[in-house]
This record gives C-alpha cells, sequence and structure tokens, in this order.
C-alpha cells in the first residue's frame, strides 16, 4: 500500500493597505454612482471593497501570516494616525484611456507617503519587491474594453477619513469576482 502524500497547503492572496469606515465608503460610492449615471461602462467595484493598496504581497504560504501581521505592526509602530482628503476623480494609465478608474487625493499627505514607505520597507526586508510608491486612490471601476476619455462630473464635496491603523487582507473568489477579508490590523498611535 502507497503511503499517503501529504496534501499541498494552499497558499493566500495578501495585500496590505488602509481599511475605510462605512461612511466614507459610502460617500465614495455615491461619487461613483454619478460616473455610472454620466454612462461610464465599467464593472464597478461593490462598496465594501473600498481600500487603499499600501503593498501588494501576492500568494504567500500561510504559515507565513504571522510574521506578516508582525511586520504590520512593526511598520505602524511609531506613526501617528492621520487625516486623507478625497477630492478628485482620475484613472490609470490616464484619463484620456481609462482602465482603472479612482477617487483619491489632490494634495497627499506627507503622512501616507511615510507610512507607504515604512510597509514597503518592512516587507522587502522579507523579500518583497514594489515598483512604485502607492499614490493614496481607492479603485472604484475597472474598464473591460478600450473606451473614451473619463466622464467629467462638477466637483464633489471633499470626503475626509481619519486613518487610525493599518490592515492586512486576505484576497477571496467571490464569483466573478473577489472580496477581502481582514487577517489584522496595526493601529497607529494616537499623537
Amino acid at each position: 500500500m502507497a503511503a499517503e502524500r501529504p496534501q499541498a497547503r494552499k497558499r493566500i492572496k495578501l495585500f496590505a493597505g488602509i481599511a475605510l469606515d462605512e461612511r466614507v465608503q459610502h460617500k465614495l460610492f455615491a461619487v461613483a454612482e454619478r460616473l455610472r449615471e454620466r454612462g461610464l461602462n465599467a464593472r464597478f467595484e461593490s462598496v465594501e471593497k473600498y481600500h487603499l493598496t499600501l503593498a501588494f504581497l501576492g500568494w504567500v504560504e500561510p504559515d507565513r501570516l504571522d510574521v506578516l501581521a508582525s511586520a504590520l505592526q512593526t511598520a505602524a509602530d511609531g506613526h501617528a494616525g492621520f487625516d486623507l482628503a478625497f477630492d478628485r476623480i482620475g484613472a490609470f494609465p490616464h484619463e484620456r484611456r481609462p482602465r482603472v478608474i479612482w477617487i483619491g487625493c489632490r494634495k497627499q499627505p506627507a503622512a501616507y507617503a511615510r507610512i507607504a514607505r515604512a510597509v514597503q520597507s518592512v516587507y522587502a526586508a522579507l523579500g518583497f519587491a514594489f515598483k512604485d510608491d502607492p499614490v493614496a486612490h481607492v479603485t472604484i471601476a475597472r474598464v473591460k474594453a478600450a473606451t473614451n476619455a473619463l466622464p467629467t462630473l462638477s466637483a464633489f464635496s471633499r470626503i475626509g477619513a481619519r486613518v487610525s491603523s493599518l490592515t492586512l487582507f486576505e484576497s477571496l473568489p467571490a464569483g466573478a469576482t473577489t472580496r477581502y477579508e481582514v487577517r489584522a490590523q496595526a493601529p497607529l498611535s494616537a499623537i
């Protein structure tokens, strides 16, 4: 009789970011709905997925979860909470031929840049690589086919958000899309 092979461990897909409270998520969603009403032909993200990504880690072994959560806390230590002001709509790669539609900050706070660098630094020390510095934005829609320029919207009221912790998210399949589950949180100091 052949020995049973141990079952391979299933890898998990992780990223570090900033979770947004429901109030902020729903205000951002109202702006996304205005774009939908203006005829933007895209797949709109569900409101509960709205977040900011600081470091995409990708597929990792589940036994690394504790180390990755601890690293996130290390990145948070010594950094105070801060405020973000969502006040513009943009697109990647650019607004003339949008593929990813987002709501972001005209002026990215220095505290955001510092915490993003700290997060990427602790994960780089664990062997992860990052190409670019994160841009403070929330993805609201993805355009599948080439489209015309991003529809214009009249100005919308600035949406303020308080950042008081960092979050380690797991991305899980959910039918034709994904859902995010919080795997760890790391509070920023209250100073």
